[in-house]
């Protein structure tokens, strides 16, 4: 990364490949695999006597695996200093392995009493602590499953604090996805972060994650995304001024769209562009919404395509172009694209501009796609379905195969390049979820690449942004009645 993005604000985020090789090599390494179980089991412990120190009882819900394993070893450890442990044990058949001795271990204390599932609706622990299921999991969820996570999920809705062991019970950790799950108010993850608590799902169910090392050896290489904390735009703005600077410091960008019944989206792309800091602004559009553009916006300049050349619209080959805002697909639209095609100026393609990209490609000295899993599918030739279960893969496919910076949408943003870097941005915020706010993010990711010198830290950096401005903005105005252009008074 450049240094624009001060890495002590990345977390590096794991696949499950690339956790699975670093285990093995750490049991390698130290010629015996329970070490790091028991590891597990004290760090996830102390982080509950931490937050708990005057717990008298907890309830350990276990599954058969390794992640019942770490469970037990909690047990144990809790029993040994006089509390109270209920273990509700799922497992179908006996442990095996490191999770057999954990057990064994545990059922040598006075102070662990086995309960049966059915049990668990009754439980008054404080502290309820899900070793259920671990990073390996995929769906379905078999009945006994679905029964025990529903019924820690209602213990939590009546105030028990809840743990989870790696990972929420439930949670498919490579995709983000999952049919129900828990939801945890702290994840202990084990050797690093993991990619799907920040896709899609995933924040939804982890209301803090902190990670363990466990002593595993180095492999970080393996990462295969950050997460950028939201703690980083305290340093960073999308066109942060200058004392000595002018108008032509910061860049300038034109808009590109607005077809018959389309106007406002590239109004509300060029006002974004504008308050996200560019120098000048210009919006390329039908004639008929020259005047609602100037009423809205006087600071943009409007021009007709009637009156008037796309390069008209441009100051030099600095100029940023912002194709697709209401574009369109009509003889104008692909009038329009083509003009843009022939220039060398970058561009930022969102909405109908994703649509003639997969028609017609185009080059440009940088290019950045901004599509949702719905254009992410018809770029990419798949279904939604094939985009949502690898978001990950989709966003670096899309990145290689158009040679373009990609900002992948979805409950959180991934920020791909075709050079492998990789940065899921932001929290899910349902209020986005509403036509023209894609629009204020081109037109945001326009101003920052006018601004920034390296493209992929421009469009994290607007990415971040528009997150950011959006939670500010439902906060106050409320996720259902916020409007997209709003959030553009949140940027400061």
């Amino acid at each position: 990364m450049a240094s624009v993005l001060s890495r002590r604000y990345l977390t590096p985020l794991f696949d499950i490949p690339s956790i699975r090789s670093i285990e093995q090599a750490s049991f390698a390494h130290e010629g015996d695999s329970f070490p790091m179980m028991q590891r597990a089991g004290l760090a996830l412990y102390q982080h509950i006597i931490r937050r708990h120190p005057s717990l008298t009882r907890i309830a350990v819900v276990v599954g058969g695996g390794n992640n019942g394993g770490d469970g037990w070893i909690v047990a144990q450890l809790a029993a040994q200093d006089g509390i109270n442990v209920r273990v509700y044990d799922v497992a179908s058949s006996p442990r095996k392995g490191d999770a057999a001795k954990a057990e064994s271990l545990a059922a040598a204390q006075e102070n662990i009493h086995l309960c049966a599932i059915e049990e668990l609706a009754e439980e008054s622990a404080a502290v309820i602590i899900d070793a259920l299921l671990g990073i390996g999991f995929r769906a379905p969820l078999s009945d006994v499953f679905k029964r025990a996570i529903t019924i820690i999920n209602e213990l939590s809705a009546n105030h028990a604090w809840v743990v989870s062991v790696d990972c929420p019970s439930g949670l498919d950790l490579q995709s983000g996805q999952t049919e129900l799950a828990v939801s945890a108010d702290l994840v202990v993850t084990f050797i690093g972060d993991k990619v799907g608590h920040y896709l899609q799902q995933g924040p939804m169910h982890c209301h803090e994650i902190v990670t363990e090392n466990l002593q595993a050896v180095d492999l970080s290489e393996q990462h295969q995304a950050y997460f950028l904390d939201p703690a980083a735009l305290t340093l960073i703005s999308p066109c942060k001024r200058q004392l000595n600077s002018h108008k032509g410091t910061y860049g300038h960008v034109t808009v590109i769209g607005g077809d018959c019944g389309y106007g406002g989206a590239a109004i509300m792309a060029s006002e974004a562009a504008a308050k996200s800091g560019a120098g000048t602004v210009s919006v390329y559009t039908q004639a008929r919404h020259l005047t609602a553009s100037l009423v809205r916006n006087p600071n943009v300049m409007a021009l007709a395509s009637d009156d008037a050349l796309i390069e008209d619209t441009l100051r030099s080959l600095d100029s940023v172009m912002v194709i697709g805002p209401g574009l369109g697909k009509s003889s104008w639209s692909k009038s329009l694209w083509s003009q843009c095609a022939q220039l060398p100026h970058s561009k930022v393609v969102d909405a109908d501009g994703l649509y003639w990209l997969k028609q017609k490609p185009i080059a440009g000295q940088t290019l950045v796609l901004t599509p949702h899993p719905g254009e992410a599918a018809a770029l990419l030739g798949k279904t939604v379905t094939d985009i949502l279960h690898d978001l990950p893969k989709a966003a670096r496919s899309i990145a290689n195969q158009y040679r373009a910076i990609v900002i992948l949408k979805s409950a959180t943003s991934i920020v791909a390049s075709p050079e492998g870097q990789m940065v899921i941005v932001g929290k899910p915020c349902p209020g986005l979820a509403k036509g023209g706010s894609g629009d204020v993010l081109s037109g945001m990711v326009g101003a920052c690449l006018a601004y920034y010198s390296d493209a992929f830290e421009a469009a994290v950096i607007a990415a971040a942004w528009h997150n950011d401005a959006a939670l500010k903005c439902g906060q106050d105005i409320g996720m259902v009645a916020m409007q997209p252009y709003q959030l553009l008074d949140y940027l400061e």
